[in-house]
């Protein structure tokens, strides 16, 4: 058995073919093929070149088969012929491939749609629109295969088999038990044509073989550049017995009809591609171009399984993870964008497309995607455009929203935890009506950073949703004042309340602050309360010697910001760490922030009370 020639075209990393003793050469990934064959591919001597964009407008297509759903590789494969078809200023056609209709996934083309829709790859021609070389559905456009396959017959480059699939099945299995070829050998081919027509008209089942050639063709591959196999190709069905067209047959003649230029498809057909190559030559026409895009694997180099999560699209869309996430993810296994643009829109990639292809298998690793999804969540919120507002909503702010719904009810059912959260229920107030982190724009950044400090897990992206809630529950619910008061008690504020007696000073500072942010609205009016206002009155704080400072005399040793922001952190959020104290106010609002000061001088006045008996003094009113 001859060997494969690989050396020329730069494969380092694995065979395209692997080597079976029982069965002969057959692709990787693929199922066995019942035949042998050896081939042959060579690059220029220059292997770092590769071919230049079109200067005139490229018609691609994307051709998905109903029998399954879109995943990972299928969706690389649309998006390098969108990218393509865009980057020249061409058409970017959806053709559904419904041949095999034993093999149908009833929801399946609404839900290649869907997905096509989702990820943001819009086609100018397809079943769904009107186009020029439509119908745009296989199943459509059977009186054309019909009329070019009794072309190729009348002029004797085709010809009727009928020879029954229990007969060949038998045939081969015979061949391979004596070690013979399997390969059709072309038992029909012989018929002269008038025996042929009788036995048509009298009824008998046919199919139609093409006459192949008894050299293989030989093309020029936009990766590989020239591909040619060693050995002939059998006599291939163009038309089975359903009368209906074999996915080869049926691709030459729509490329052709459609007018496709250019066709950027996975490498497990660079093996069929000259079968294609002699149905254009039997035709007469000119083939499209031919681009073969190396194969997604596994880490150990094994196929990638529908069910694995990196190749599942529906477990990037359950887990929320961005349609920009998902493409730049992709268009990167295998195509080497220029450098220093490792991260990319759509609209970038169309800028940057290239025909700069990695050639052999791509191994999918899913360690970036937790980087690309954190900077097009940054992107997206920030970018201020209202077109991207119900993407916010169904990817950022939907999710969000029902894992508070998740605490609520947890809450209200008297459930100790939330679901899939750590938030004790019984440390929760009232829900905030329309709480502003979640609902005003303005606050968006702040939600993503919240959001940003959680890693995004490749096994359950969604969790950190849950995660954020828990970092965010005292913008969304009130902090009860039994919490504040057992802060106080068991020591949380140490060392700027210490020793306990100090928790009387600590009403005191906390009604102090109270005073000097209510003065910030009185003096600026309601547009006043901003962070950076906030800011300076608690820099103020930190400066005044003659009051604020003696409140602390026994505590951390004159830490002035400690001593201002601290006391606020427990007021405002029960001692929770997050975002900036100004960002805090700025985002609970005015009437919000003053209510929570004076819940938290009551609750400083209680646990000095609790832990010294001590007489405190009436709160004052503003």
């Amino acid at each position: 058995m001859d060997k494969l020639v690989l050396r020329g075209i730069g494969i380092s990393r694995r065979p395209l073919y692997s080597a079976c003793p029982r069965w002969g050469f057959r692709w990787p990934t693929q199922q066995r093929l019942a035949f042998s064959f050896s081939c042959s591919s060579r690059l220029a001597a220059d292997a770092t070149t590769h071919p230049k964009l079109s200067d005139t407008p490229c018609r691609t297509r994307f051709a998905p088969s109903p029998t399954g759903y879109l995943h990972l590789g299928s969706l690389r494969t649309a998006l390098f012929n969108y990218l393509l078809a865009r980057a020249s200023g061409g058409q970017f056609i959806l053709r559904i491939e419904d041949t095999d209709q034993t093999r149908l996934v009833p929801d399946a083309e609404e839900k290649l749609y869907e997905d096509l829709r989702w990820a943001g790859l819009s086609w100018d021609e397809g079943p769904d629109k009107s186009g020029p070389y439509g119908p745009y559905r296989q199943s459509e456009r059977l009186p054309l295969y019909h009329e070019h396959a009794d072309k190729l017959v009348g002029e004797a480059k085709a010809y009727r088999c009928f020879c029954s699939p229990e007969a060949l099945e038998e045939r081969k299995r015979a061949a391979h038990e004596s070690g013979e070829s399997t390969l059709y050998p072309g038992t029909c081919r012989g018929i002269s044509p008038e025996e042929s027509d009788d036995r048509a008209r009298k009824g008998e089942e046919f199919a139609i073989r093409f006459k192949s050639a008894e050299e293989s063709a030989s093309y020029k591959d936009l990766v590989y550049n020239i591909f040619k196999k060693k050995d002939a190709e059998e006599d291939f069905i163009i038309m089975k017995r359903d009368g209906f067209p074999t996915y080869h047959f049926a691709n030459v003649v729509d490329d052709h009809h459609m007018k496709i230029t250019h066709v950027l498809r996975g490498a497990e057909w660079l093996i069929s591609t000259p079968k294609h190559i002699e149905l254009y030559r039997a035709f007469g026409w000119e083939p499209p171009q031919f681009g073969h895009l190396g194969l997604l694997v596994g880490r150990k180099r094994q196929k990638l399984s529908k069910r694995d999560n990196s190749s599942d699209l529906g477990f990037y869309k359950r887990g929320h993870i961005l349609p920009a996430t998902v493409l730049n993810f992709v268009a990167l296994l295998g195509w080497r964008a220029p450098p220093g643009t490792e991260v990319m829109s759509l609209r970038d990639m169309v800028d940057k497309f290239s025909l700069n292809f990695t050639k052999g298998d791509i191994v999918v690793s899913m360690y970036k995607v937790p980087y690309f999804q954190n900077k097009h969540l940054q992107r997206l919120v920030e970018s201020n455009d209202p077109a991207d507002a119900p993407l916010i909503q169904r990817e950022f702010l939907d999710p969000i929203q029902a894992a508070i719904q998740t605490v609520q009810q947890a809450k209200s059912n008297g459930d100790a935890i939330a679901p899939g959260s750590d938030v004790q229920t019984a440390e929760l107030g009232d829900p905030l009506p329309a709480a502003a982190i979640l609902h005003d724009a303005r606050f968006r950044p702040d939600l993503v950073r919240v959001l940003l400090g959680f890693p995004l897990s490749l096994d359950t992206p969604a969790d950190r949703f849950a995660s954020a809630v828990g970092k965010l529950r005292y913008y969304l619910w009130q902090v009860p004042e039994g919490v504040l008061e057992r802060a106080v008690r068991d020591g949380k504020l140490d060392p700027v309340v210490a020793p306990p007696a100090a928790a009387a000073k600590l009403g005191e500072a906390v009604a102090y602050l109270r005073d000097k942010f209510h003065a910030v609205v009185e003096e600026g009016g309601g547009g006043a309360w901003h962070r950076e206002a906030l800011e300076r009155v608690m820099r103020d704080a930190m400066v005044d010697q003659t009051t604020y400072c003696k409140f602390f005399e026994g505590g951390s040793k004159n830490n002035s910001q400690q001593n201002v922001y601290l006391p606020l952190r427990w007021a405002l959020l029960g001692l929770e760490k997050g975002l900036p104290i100004s960002a805090t106010m700025e985002i609970l609002g005015r009437d919000e922030t003053l209510r929570r000061l004076d819940v938290a001088r009551r609750a400083a006045d209680k646990a000095a009370v609790v832990n010294v008996g001590v007489q405190v003094p009436t709160p004052s009113s503003p």
